[in-house]
């Protein structure tokens, strides 16, 4: 969870920007979303590059000052909270209202880490133009993940 109050600094990661870690937690996903249909990672990776390429170029239009690894990095870590919740669904799958909010604050949950890590004080105001596609991003993910 980047919050300042936990000693989060957001400098760390947009001046090191990762490449196989983010990948292994794009992979730990797609294994667990395959159930042995291993055809389906490369879809996963490809979503994965696109995406950030997609939110790339809307964070630069928006006036913002990331790199393209930047973006790759900071959005295949913020999967891991799709990857934290997807043994509790496994556990409450019978129970729909309960499942369908776990659903909903996995997806908040990575969409406000990706946005929190990505939006810089350059474009505050311009915030939920960007939270908006990267929430959908994961809505999208979290649907390759349950089938729904």
């Amino acid at each position: 969870m980047p919050m300042p109050s936990l000693g989060y600094n957001r400098q760390v990661v947009r001046d090191n920007p990762d490449f196989w870690g983010p990948l292994a937690v794009v992979l730990l996903f797609s294994m667990i979303s395959i159930y042995g249909q291993f055809r389906v990672v490369s879809w996963i990776i490809t979503i994965w590059i696109f995406g950030s390429l997609t939110i790339f170029l809307l964070a630069r239009v928006l006036g913002g000052e990331v790199s393209f690894g930047q973006v790759l990095g900071v959005i295949g870590y913020s999967l891991l909270p799709l990857i934290v919740i997807a043994p509790v669904l496994l556990v409450i799958g019978g129970f729909e209202v309960v499942s369908t909010l776990i659903k909903l604050f996995g997806v908040f949950w990575a969409a406000y880490s990706a946005a929190s890590l990505l939006v810089g004080d350059e474009f505050k105001t311009k915030k939920p133009l960007l939270i908006y596609p990267i929430l959908l991003l994961y809505i999208y993910f979290l649907s390759l993940y349950t089938g729904v």
